[in-house]
């Protein structure tokens, strides 16, 4: 019973190595991609590129990706992720106004890693509804609590706040976008935050409060 029970432990703990070593190799893959894809874009890079840097094969690739695509998706989910992040690490809520939210959002996503992967190679690499998705995923949550905190209860009720929240992050994006194919970006950021600054004023101004 006892020599059942070590050699369990034994593969269950060969199990755990590969395990670990498998997920080391995926960091450093999508680590590496991320540096070639900001670097060179999505056309420039190849597998081949990536596998060299990391001192792996092209085939280790594919066992932790279907393709280019789908590595390209794993980098785009963590800069969107990492993204959110450093908004929100840049505001303090409750306290934070949702104008420094937006310009802690258009300030954070013009740096070049995040123009290049989301906004310039995002949109054809993925297709617009695939990073619209994962956009969703990790910018809704916080553009929620935002809305909530400083949009009237009645709009909130009227509206929802699923509703409102999808509709800004939009606008958040296309103002990113814009920022991005810019040449001049700290010009067109200012032109885009007074752009949002007004819409953002007259969505959440209380109607129900008079002069």
């Amino acid at each position: 019973m006892s020599d059942t029970n070590s050699m369990r432990n034994k593969a269950s703990s060969v199990k755990r190595l590969r395990d670990v070593h498998a997920e080391a190799t995926r960091t450093a893959l999508v680590g590496a991609a991320l540096k070639r894809f900001v670097a060179h874009g999505y056309a420039g890079t190849s597998l081949d590129d990536i596998a060299t840097d990391v001192g792996t094969s092209k085939g280790a690739i594919y066992h932790h990706f279907k393709d280019k695509r789908a590595l390209f998706g794993a980098v785009y989910e963590l800069l969107s992720q990492e993204l959110i992040e450093s908004i929100a690490s840049a505001i303090v809520l409750p306290s934070a106004s949702v104008e420094a939210a937006l310009r802690a959002f258009v300030v954070h996503a013009g740096e070049a890693r995040y123009v290049r992967v989301l906004f310039l190679d995002g949109p054809s690499a993925l297709g617009s509804q695939e990073c619209r998705a994962i956009d969703m995923r990790h910018s809704l949550g916080l553009i929620t609590q935002l809305i909530h905190l400083h949009a009237p209860a009645a709009l909130i009720k009227e509206t929802g706040l699923d509703i409102l929240a999808r509709l800004l992050l939009s606008t958040l994006v296309e103002a990113a976008q814009i920022v991005a194919v810019s040449q001049d970006t700290a010009a067109t950021s200012e032109r885009v935050l007074a752009v949002m600054g007004r819409v953002v004023h007259g969505l959440l101004q209380d109607d129900s409060v008079t002069p």
